[in-house]
């Protein structure tokens, strides 16, 4: 015991890359050449014959495997695949592969089968082995094969029936309520853990186990009956994926019916039970429902209704009428106009309801309904539309632009099911519609949802496009909404939406004396700003080229307005040539080029954020190929990326990134030529460098493209310069965050050298103003990017740290700065709970650094500063708290001396009372 113990610290000890304890293989017994790993050896002594021995044993396993499949999510090793072509290739590219699909699994089944199977074994063993095979089902392969699943599901079967078997009677103590309820637990995660073959799970499920699990729901413990309904909620999907004959599937449905449909009926319930029937009848209703007759899909669907009335199980029962919602959507045999009525009565007055969940869910669920009504015209009560659309208008607010979104993607849904509903949507919705339009706030999908809106109107004919436009065009004038240039952007979105949506004969019409409105010299910015961005948003969607002149005529207005004395007219139209230039490419993109060419300062500036724009722009347009163009557009863009404009180098930097990201063969090698150049300009090239693939990566280009290339642009680490410096540890902070694969490889090799240094790096210059000198650290910047790196890799990569020797560059952190003494606290904090052991030999290292951090004087200050110094120093006991918990800190003399005296310390103490009780 006292071994295993040991084990178990090492498995704690090596949780977040356990990848040696499966493949370094040690002598098994004294003086034998025969040697196995840790896991070999753990999974050897599982026919310990002494139960409590035995248990941890099993114990210590499963927490080595879970640990194990927790570090492959991280990325810190790489399970075996089913491919072993997969498996070399990772393993020739450096990646910890470990193999559990070999011996490991067939060896766990076995030993844990002998567990389950054993007569006189404890509870405390069958417990332990089906939380193994429980973790077993996170890992690629799963259990094995169907005949491991099939001896798995007989010795399941054994624990369902032990009340009903004669032989087993006497021991049922071993056969309790909880062991049930764990192996319908391990069911459950057996067929939706997505690891096994479908086909041999329904094969060995449905003779062995279905009759048990159905028997199971009529239990009297509730939890039991809860996890016999969860795992009946995965019946239904593993028959559609094991491709189930009509026989299996109508005589399975009949026997899910039978055993739901008296839980979904009764009434003195327990509150779990009624959630999980329901979750059931909504599986079963949606996957089968061509199995069941009328009469029993019929019987459901009252009883939702039922329990849509109740308090306590209505929002479970609008989930329910929700995943049904879906599946009436795919599928004309499930038909639910019976229930329409009421249903949708129903939900209408939650939306009433004060709670936001309630309103929510019910939202989402009117949404999904109204989308099942077919086409032909059915018995619906047309005042039904009326007062649901009225309770939908009533919530649009900007208040909530999540339920706002809800309900404009509702009362879409209700004009699409029933166009006949116009006048009423324009009557209920609109007005709320017409006021969003102009706030603020609106932004994201609540503005996409309020387009969709507007867009189904016109296009149903709910209301004319003249009528509307005017509507759009007269919230101009609302009160404050002229100096936002969110709100002029909402509005020429909403206005070119329906412009695109109304009948292609007037939309020339429209666009022509949208151009004729735009004139740079007019007083009136803000709608000079409106019918800029309303032309841009306009030929985003459509190609103006083949309206004869429109396209000329824009053009000429677009750079008219660069000369524009108003800078918010000077990009509006920049933006405005860049989106038009999506749709209409042929006329726009060469112009803009070429302008570019004999352009500078300003200008150029608003050029290249055209061209920003345009690639932006285009990356969201499906099936977008910009591969032709790149000859094209590269040029331009590093002829600048020397420009002695940082505005415009940042332009420069963003378009190359969005190139990257949709062109990565053809802009990659540009950028590693541009991070290697040695001119009089490469300062400025390198930081344009550094930004464009912090862009890149941030623009989730893809890391397999872009690996190959990172060692070089690491190398900008090395940069004398400053902003250079600076830019490079922003690209590898993007890196780690975004994409920690990029630079786990070199990490150790090329990053964490110039982390420390940069870490530590000090360049203070005293700046003479007269009466007083005033100290600036130009380091300041370098020093606070390098510590976010470093966290960062904490929670991202932390196999790929060398935490011992960080122990230096963090102490000296600890005395840093405020805003880097912070910083260093949140370190520590990660550090402490998850390695240990280095901060427990630095300890000692802090005490100066705390000891002055606790100790910090007040002074003179008052108010928000006094608040702010308390807070620093309740900072620095937390952290002298939170290093005094570790195991074996008793050891740092130094620091515990240190520890001991502020806790004496009077002064510390109301602060020591207040970080305890938080």
């Amino acid at each position: 015991r006292s071994a295993i113990r040991t084990l178990t610290a090492v498995v704690e000890a090596t949780k977040h890359d356990p990848s040696k304890l499966w493949i370094d293989e040690f002598a098994w017994r004294q003086n034998s050449e025969k040697k196995t790993t840790v896991a070999g050896a753990l999974v050897n002594r599982f026919k310990e014959r002494e139960e409590n021995c035995r248990v941890d044993i099993i114990e210590c396993f499963t927490r080595l495997l879970s640990y194990t499949v927790s570090a492959s999510s991280a990325g810190v090793l790489v399970l075996a695949s089913c491919t072993s072509m997969d498996d070399d290739a990772l393993a020739a590219s450096g990646a910890v592969v470990v193999d559990l699909r070999s011996n490991v699994s067939s060896a766990i089944v076995k030993a844990t089968e002998k567990q389950l199977s054993a007569k006189k074994g404890g509870e405390r063993s069958k417990s332990s082995a089906i939380a193994l095979l429980s973790t077993l089902c996170l890992a690629p392969g799963g259990i094995g094969s169907s005949e491991q699943i099939t001896s798995v599901f007989r010795h399941v079967k054994t624990i369902l029936n032990a009340d009903d078997d004669a032989n087993t009677r006497r021991h049922s103590a071993v056969n309790s309520k909880s062991l049930k309820l764990e192996a319908l637990c391990l069911v459950r995660i057996m067929l939706s853990c997505k690891k096994h073959d479908a086909s041999d799970i329904k094969n060995a499920m449905l003779p062995i186990l279905l009759s048990d699990i159905c028997k199971c729901v009529q239990e009297d413990w509730y939890k039991v009956i809860s996890e016999a309904l969860r795992v009946l909620v995965e019946i239904p999907g593993l028959l559609v994926l094991g491709s189930a004959t009509k026989a299996e599937k109508d005589e399975v449905a009949t026997s899910l019916y039978d055993a739901i449909e008296p839980r979904l009926s009764e009434h003195d319930l327990d509150q779990e039970i009624k959630e999980c029937a329901l979750s059931a009848a909504a599986s079963l209703l949606s996957l089968l429902h061509a199995s069941l007759t009328p009469d029993q899909k019929n019987r459901i669907l009252t009883l939702l209704l039922e329990r849509l009335k109740n308090d306590t199980t209505r929002i479970a029962a609008i989930k329910t009428l929700s995943k049904i919602g879906r599946a009436a959507k795919s599928s004309e045999d499930l038909d639910l106009t019976s229930v329409m009525n009421e249903a949708l009565g129903q939900l209408a007055l939650l939306l009433r309801q004060q709670s936001r969940s309630l309103k929510q869910s019910a939202l989402e669920c009117i949404d999904t309904l109204v989308l099942c009504l077919p086409t032909s015209d059915v018995d619906m009560d047309e005042g039904l539309f009326d007062s649901v659309l009225k309770d939908l208008g009533e919530i649009i607010s900007d208040t909530d632009l999540h339920i706002c979104h809800l309900s404009l993607s509702a009362s879409n849904s209700v004009l699409k099911a029933r166009p006949s509903t116009g006048a009423l949507v324009k009557s209920h919705v609109l007005p709320a519609s017409l006021d969003l339009s102009k706030s603020a706030l609106l932004q994201d999908p609540a503005l996409a949802s309020l387009l969709n809106l507007l867009e189904q109107m016109t296009a149903s004919g709910a209301i004319g496009f003249d009528e509307l436009h005017k509507l759009l065009e007269g919230q101009m004038a609302g009160d404050g909404s002229k100096g936002s240039k969110q709100v002029i952007s909402n509005l020429a979105q909403c206005i070119a939406t329906i412009a695109v949506a109304s009948p292609s004969a007037n939309q020339e019409t429209f666009i022509r004396s949208t151009i004729s409105a735009i004139k740079p010299s007019n007083t009136d910015v803000a709608v000079t700003q409106l019918n800029l961005l309303v032309s841009g948003n306009f030929g985003r969607k459509v190609d103006l080229s083949k309206m004869k002149g429109v396209a000329e005529s824009m053009q000429k207005i677009y750079f008219e307005s660069f000369d524009s004395s108003n800078e918010d007219i000077k990009h509006a139209a920049a933006l405005a040539l860049g989106r038009a230039s999506v749709g209409a490419f042929d006329p726009f993109l060469p112009a803009l080029l070429s302008a570019l060419e004999g352009s500078s300062g300003k200008k150029q500036y608003l050029l290249f954020s055209s061209l920003r724009e345009f690639i932006h722009c285009y990356r969201e347009t499906e099936g977008s190929d910009l591969s032709s163009s790149v000859p094209m557009l590269l040029p331009p863009l590093e002829m600048n990326c020397g420009n002695d404009e940082e505005g415009v180098r940042a332009m420069v930097a963003e378009c190359l990134g969005a190139l990257a990201c949709l062109e990565p063969k053809a802009i990659l090698p540009v950028l590693k030529k541009l991070a290697t150049d040695d001119s009089d300009k490469k300062v400025h090239i390198h930081w344009t460098v550094g930004n464009a693939v912090k862009f890149a990566i941030g623009g989730q280009i893809n890391p397999t493209e872009l690996a190959p290339y990172m060692p070089t642009f690491i190398e900008l680490l090395k940069e004398d310069d400053l902003a250079v410096k600076n830019v490079a540890l922003l690209m590898v902070y993007s890196a780690v965050h975004h994409a920690p694969q990029l630079v786990v490889g070199i990490m150790k090799e090329q990053v964490l050298p110039q982390l420390y240094e940069l870490a530590q790096l000090n360049m203070e210059r005293k700046i003479d103003l007269g009466p007083f000198k005033h100290t600036v650290d130009d380091a300041l910047p370098l020093r606070k990017a390098a510590l976010s790196v470093f966290s960062t890799c904490l929670d991202k990569c932390p196999s790929s740290l060398d935490i011992p020797a960080f122990m230096p560059v963090l102490a000296k952190a600890l005395a840093d700065v405020e805003d880097i003494q912070l910083q260093s606290h949140q370190i520590v904090h990660t550090i402490c709970a998850r390695h240990p052991i280095p901060l427990v030999a630095a300890a000692d290292s802090f005490v100066k650094a705390l000891e002055k951090t606790v100790n910090k004087k007040k002074g003179q200050k008052t108010g928000t500063e006094l608040e702010r110094v308390y807070e620093w120093i309740k900072s620095g006991l937390r952290v002298m708290l939170a290093i005094s918990k570790l195991d074996g800190i008793a050891a740092a003399r130094d620091f515990m001396e240190f520890v001991d005296r502020i806790k004496k310390s009077r002064p510390h103490a109301p602060f020591l009372q207040a970080v305890e009780n938080e």
